[in-house]
């Protein structure tokens, strides 16, 4: 199964999708685009699960597809 966690970039000043320890190249200004993002990609990669963090790097919601 595959796992993408969105969470912020080390400046806190955008968003990023990675999947395992891979960070995917494309990085989003807002939480809200990359979280679309990371549900698009999970559905496509079915069964896949999402990982949500918060801007502490601290998971608040996960999602299963």
């Amino acid at each position: 199964m595959q796992c993408y966690r969105v969470a912020p970039d080390k400046e806190a000043s955008r968003w990023m999708i990675t999947m395992g320890n891979q960070d995917l190249e494309e990085l989003f200004i807002y939480k809200d685009e990359a979280i679309a993002e990371a549900i698009m990609l999970a559905k496509a990669n079915s069964p896949s699960k999402i990982e949500i963090c918060d801007e502490a790097h601290e998971v608040v919601d996960k999602r299963k597809y």
